[in-house]
């Protein structure tokens, strides 16, 4: 049998809503030498029946049925098997909400083999609503250099929109929750491999309020993304970092275990990411702990209100 070109890795819990549309756009891509594995997670709506119904149909389907849901570390683990079982030359990523527009996997892998030199390449990303309404176009940077001279203060790589040379190194790192894809991108800058974006739209990423594959409590999601930058810094200044030490599970607790040090912490990273609800949720908790100069200055912030926060906020974001 002849070997596929593309493997597309998709991991779904309950979308069945917009399941068929996100399937539907893969398999009616205008290049079609591809393979689709897909990790059904366990899911209790009727998403295994749909993805049953399309593997009797397409035979480029790979249907990998999960019999318990292990939350944000399934979906990691599923990427990472995805991965380890495809033996093709590129790999695409998708979500079970997201539409692909039809050319999309043409133009990434025309990018790729014209542009030896570039090992990833995405593309602009038009958001839509529940209904697939527009909302706005995400325009993605284009070239290698300013990719990487942003990603410390932005994402730059669209993590749905990607196709990627197959690489047995590249592997997500199972205990970077809700940052995966951000933490891969800076070991990745670390490791000197290189990227691209195609200023296209070739990706509808939907954007929904109450999304069973998206929807995290936003101080544990910064958190993680603050300690992914915070190992990129240590890889740039030892050569390596301290994930194998790392233990994410005093951010998941951080409500049912308050520590000081790292409710602090959380009040920090929240006026670094512009999270206003975050900030109040962790003052109220730290009031909670001990009211110490640290609070009554942070207080000062909190009673200034919202418009103000976001100003200093952004005035943090200019000098780090």
């Amino acid at each position: 049998m002849k070997t596929k070109k593309i493997t597309v890795v998709m991991s779904v819990f309950n979308a069945e809503k917009y399941l068929v549309d996100a399937v539907e756009s893969i398999l009616n891509q205008s290049y079609t030498d591809f393979e689709f594995i897909i990790f059904e997670d366990a899911s209790t709506d009727n998403s295994l029946q749909i993805l049953e119904e399309f593997e009797k149909k397409d035979n480029r389907i790979r249907l990998i049925k999960n019999t318990v849901n292990l939350g944000s570390k399934g979906f990691i683990l599923n990427l990472n098997r995805g991965l380890e079982m495809a033996n093709t030359e590129f790999i695409a990523r998708m979500d079970a909400d997201d539409i692909s527009e039809p050319d999309r996997f043409e133009k990434q892998l025309n990018y790729l083999e014209k542009n030896r030199n570039i090992f990833m390449v995405g593309s602009d990303i038009q958001l839509i609503d529940k209904d697939g309404n527009n909302i706005r176009l995400l325009p993605a940077i284009s070239s290698d250099n300013d990719i990487k001279k942003n990603m410390l203060r932005k994402i730059t790589m669209y993590h749905p929109a990607l196709l990627f040379r197959n690489d047995k190194k590249i592997r997500y790192r199972e205990k970077m929750y809700y940052c995966e894809d951000y933490d891969l991108y800076f070991q990745m800058i670390t490791e000197k491999y290189t990227f691209g974006n195609i200023n296209e739209s070739l990706l509808k990423y939907r954007v929904l309020d109450a999304s069973m594959s998206r929807k995290q409590d936003k101080v544990i999601k910064n958190l993680f993304i603050n300690q992914a930058k915070e190992f990129y810094r240590e890889r740039l200044e030892k050569g390596y970092d301290s994930y194998d030490s790392f233990d994410p599970e005093k951010f998941l607790n951080i409500y049912k275990n308050p520590a000081k040090n790292l409710v602090r912490k959380s009040i920090v990273v929240s006026k670094k990411y512009f999270d206003f609800e975050g900030f109040q949720k962790m003052m109220n908790t730290y009031g909670k702990i001990n009211k110490d100069l640290f609070y009554f200055k942070n207080k000062i912030l909190l009673v200034l209100g919202e418009s103000f926060f976001h100003q200093y906020s952004k005035f943090l974001n200019k000098i780090d």
